[in-house]
């Protein structure tokens, strides 16, 4: 776009139509949430959507899930490669291969050309997390898996609709290699509802402001973009600083795995290297480059301005190194399905080197537990087999500005906690405790967030599970700052019913008999500055809440 367009685009006129975009990616969302079948989507929220320019290019992005920031334009991209001139108006596209710009293979990318007239104007797309997209494991995650091709079908971008019209043999081919046909066939329907809304919208734009203008307006929002971080990292002391933080282990219990970072901010740029991380390992937590790209993304957006609406922009003011053939950017077929935990982790060192380098702005590790658990079950309502997911956040950590959250999906996640009611309807478990854990919070002048105990029971029949975590070696515990205290360690607790203890791992898959239990109580967040300088009111509220643990 030349400089002469973008410069005849007033401020209001630009504003109003970045406005538009942005309504556009809410209302796209609001439209999944509702029409969708699984409780993965319309419940916790397990999905994003966003409106991208001709070139795939994010300009506008709705605040769902942090860890799909700025992740979903490579495989807009990877589309307009592999298609080229064969795209037309009607086509809609799905993919989900981590090694073509997708996250791990449960998330399933369906993205929607947009023309005005006959040229190829813009994309709307979606992303979501589907139960399951077969593979060895009901859920198809698995910390034990080797490679990709244990992880469900693979599809790299390819037309689930072509030309208005479904792609019956990419409906029928998926059906067939699936848990759970009914419901992902309906998520991909709400999917593409969703983009058919984004168009919509799109295109009333374009009637009212002109296609130059929305033109216009897109390459502004990215240079916006840019110039609001870049702004901000200026008015931030320049420096650098490195942190190092360990998964409990490579999946398949071997050692623990190192995430290394080294930060460097200078004027209106930031340097990320993480070069010193671990090579990619044997089991599934590897992390492809979309996702990592998504977690330095995240971490600017954090620490220079959290409300500054999100696109590629952003990224401009960001140098990215990181060695192919790294834990953080491995080579195929290396399994990736349980990539969140080491996103997690890898946010977590990151804003701990960040808050060396700017300690007003600093904040105490969250926890990165990010238990899950699949469990293949059967439907009390349907009687067909389904599989129930559930993911369980913790405590965020505290800064100078208050106490940490209690009970919520960190750093990357921001998934919602599955309701009792859905899970007890929709799955044959039952959910015995959902509760806070008093004394699982670093203590502090601003407390850390209070971790989450939950119990599920098996019911009716013999049931496969799929169940993992971190932090349950106490020497990764969510660390404080400032003379912080640090949040307590993740526990696991698997129960047959006999009432013995199953001694497993932290990450595992097994068979559980009718009556089994399984436990997790997350790790809280760290405390900031020390307990001394802790208000004797915010003690008495500690102690009337019950937040501190007996003895």
């Amino acid at each position: 776009m030349a400089e002469s367009v973008k410069a005849r685009l007033d401020p209001i006129t630009f504003e109003l139509i970045h406005s538009c975009l942005l309504s556009a990616a809410e209302e796209m969302g609001g439209i999944l949430k509702r029409s969708s079948f699984s409780p993965v989507i319309r419940e916790m929220e397990d999905f994003s959507c966003a409106i991208f320019n001709a070139e795939g290019i994010l300009v506008a992005q709705a605040d769902y899930i942090p860890a799909q920031l700025g992740a979903m334009s490579l495989v807009v991209q990877s589309t307009l490669a592999r298609w080229q001139k064969r795209i037309v108006p009607g086509d809609v596209f799905i993919a989900n291969d981590p090694y073509s710009g997708c996250m791990h293979t449960p998330d399933l990318n369906v993205l929607m050309p947009i023309f005005i007239g006959k040229k190829l104007f813009a994309w709307a797309g979606t992303t979501a997390h589907h139960i399951d997209v077969g593979g060895v494991n009901p859920g198809t995650e698995g910390p034990g898996l080797h490679e990709v091709y244990a992880e469900g079908l693979i599809l790299p971008p390819v037309k689930l609709f072509n030309a208005g019209a479904e792609a019956d043999d990419i409906f029928t081919l998926i059906s067939a290699n699936i848990r759970s046909a009914a419901a992902t066939i309906a998520d991909l329907r709400a999917q593409r509802a969703a983009c058919d809304v984004g168009r919509r919208r799109l295109e009333e734009t374009v009637d009212r402001y002109g296609k130059s203008a929305v033109i216009a307006a897109f390459e502004r929002s990215l240079d916006e973009a840019e110039h609001a971080a870049s702004a901000t990292l200026q008015e931030m002391a320049d420096g650098a600083a490195e942190a190092e933080g360990f998964l409990d282990d490579d999946g398949v219990g071997g050692p623990p795995t190192r995430i290394h970072v080294h930060i460097e901010k200078k004027s209106g740029r930031i340097l990320i290297d993480l070069s010193g991380s671990a090579d990619q390992i044997p089991g599934a937590l590897n992390v492809p480059w979309a996702s990592t790209r998504a977690t330095a993304l995240f971490l600017v957006r954090a620490f220079t301005n959290p409300d500054q609406a999100t696109n590629d922009g952003i990224l401009r003011v960001i140098d990215l190194i990181c060695p192919v053939g790294s834990v953080l950017r491995p080579r195929p077929p290396a399994a990736v399905s349980v990539r969140h935990n080491t996103s997690q982790r890898l946010a977590d060192t990151l804003v701990r080197a960040a808050s060396q380098i700017w300690p007003e702005r600093a904040v105490a590790c969250s926890t990165v537990t990010f238990f899950c658990v699949n469990l293949q079950t059967v439907s009390p309502r349907s009687g067909s087999t389904t599989v129930m997911m559930d993911v369980v956040g913790g405590g965020t950590g505290a800064s100078r500005g208050g106490d940490g959250l209690d009970g919520v999906d960190t750093y990357m996640a921001n998934v919602g906690l599955l309701p009792v009611e859905v899970a007890e309807t929709e799955y044959a478990m039952s959910i015995l405790r959902t509760e806070l854990i008093p004394g699982s919070q670093g203590l502090g002048q601003r407390n850390g967030g209070l971790g989450i105990r939950r119990e599920y029971e098996v019911l009716g029949t013999r049931q496969v599970a799929t169940i993992y975590g971190e932090q349950t070696k106490p020497d990764f515990y969510p660390r404080g700052c400032l003379g912080g205290g640090g949040g307590a360690p993740t526990t696991i607790t698997v129960v047959a019913p006999d009432g013995s203890i199953i001694s497993t791992p932290s990450k595992v898959t097994l068979t559980l008999e009718p009556g089994s239990v399984f436990r997790v109580e997350t790790s809280g967040g760290g405390g900031f500055g020390s307990t001394d300088q802790r208000s004797l009111e915010d003690r008495q509220r500690d102690l009337g809440d019950g937040l501190l643990r007996e003895g």
